[in-house]
């Protein structure tokens, strides 16, 4: 494993397929920035000189990748909601932004962007595996909805 720019890249791999895992870089940025350096596409990255590695790395530091490209598309996010965009409110309602329908993507929509989480009251997103509150037995729910309606009952009454 290649540690590069705070990613371990897999070095049994062709180099534009590592250079993928990097976040903000595609297939057709790592197949450029190959090009760009010299790299032939099949060439593994173990295989690369540490010249051509200090190359890859001087070239990736000059783009906007990783945390840097998270930072900006969370500050465009946080523009579009605080200026009353359109795009904004669908970001903020957690329901899909660039037209796709509602009527039937919609759930899937609100789990990707995190809401379902906080819907079903889950102590983390990391931890989803117990609810944050204790559920109560069924009999002490159905005792609870027995006293509920004598009580509808007497005032009828």
């Amino acid at each position: 494993m290649l540690y590069l720019l705070g990613v371990n890249l897999p070095d049994a791999k062709a180099v534009p397929t590592a250079l993928t895992h990097i976040y903000g870089i595609g297939p057709h940025t790592a197949a450029s920035v190959c090009h760009k350096l010299g790299i032939h596409p099949r060439c593994r990255l173990a295989d690369l000189p540490e010249a051509k590695i200090t190359q890859l790395s001087a070239l990736l530091n000059t783009l906007t990748i990783d945390a840097e490209l998270l930072r900006e598309t969370r500050n465009k996010i946080t523009v579009m909601v605080q200026s009353g965009r359109y795009r904004g409110a669908r970001h903020k309602a957690s329901l899909p932004v660039n037209g796709q329908r509602t009527h039937t993507n919609r759930m899937t929509a609100k789990k990707l962007n995190g809401r379902w989480m906080a819907a079903r009251q889950y102590s983390s997103a990391r931890t989803a595996c117990a609810p944050a509150r204790t559920p109560q037995p069924p009999y002490a729910l159905a005792a609870s909805r027995a006293i509920s309606l004598l009580s509808i009952f007497r005032r009828i009454l």
